[in-house]
């Protein structure tokens, strides 16, 4: 994904599987945070030695990024293939609530949300800050676009602004998860969701 450079890795082979590496350094990263990993925890859990660590992605910083990029492209693919099938926008939209619900709940809630890491700890986290304000950005500019398509096929009321109660449904995403790491969230998943769209008639 666009806004991360690797300096210096161009052409450099890889001795291990890096796909492992990254998704034992989002569940170490989302769990305790930027400042709670070290280099040495990140070996420790991935096995990974602290020369390779080094070698590949220069220091604790180029880890996250990497990870972060991992972290979102694998979470943008399973959004596009969860909304694909439903038949309108409010179904989009529903969709996608009730996947937050699903990974704020019970251990992925517990763990945590590697963006929500990042942006609370922004000033911490070096280069990887463009990429967490663009995805931001990005999951902002495509809850406008389904909240448009909702009011022309006529699943959603036209009375709300799409920009502003993307907004809105954007701040409600994010902080289902924080909820979810302090097990917290409703459990009554149905009347959350149906709550949460009444926003939008």
């Amino acid at each position: 994904m666009a806004g991360i450079r690797r300096e210096g890795m161009r052409g450099r082979p890889r001795a291990f599987d890096e796909s492992k590496f990254l998704d034992g350094a989002i569940a170490l990263f989302s769990g305790a945070g930027y400042t709670g990993v070290g280099i040495s925890d990140l070996t420790e859990a991935t096995g990974l030695t602290t020369g390779s660590i080094y070698k590949a992605y220069q220091d604790k910083e180029g880890v996250f990024a990497r990870a972060l990029e991992r972290y979102i492209a694998l979470g943008d693919a399973r959004v596009a293939a969860l909304l694909e099938p439903e038949p309108d926008a409010r179904a989009r939209i529903a969709a996608l609530l009730r996947l937050y619900v699903s990974l704020s709940q019970g251990r992925d809630g517990r763990l945590g949300c590697l963006v929500v890491t990042g942006m609370t700890g922004l000033d911490q986290v070096g280069r990887a800050g463009d990429l967490l304000r663009s995805q931001l950005s990005a999951r902002r500019r495509m809850l406008a676009a389904l909240i448009a398509e909702g009011q022309r096929d006529g699943s959603l009321g036209t009375g709300v602004d799409p920009r502003s109660s993307a907004d809105v449904l954007l701040a409600l995403l994010q902080g289902m998860r924080v909820m979810g790491k302090a097990g917290t969230l409703t459990e009554d998943s149905d009347a959350f969701i149906s709550q949460a769209l009444k926003i939008l008639d």
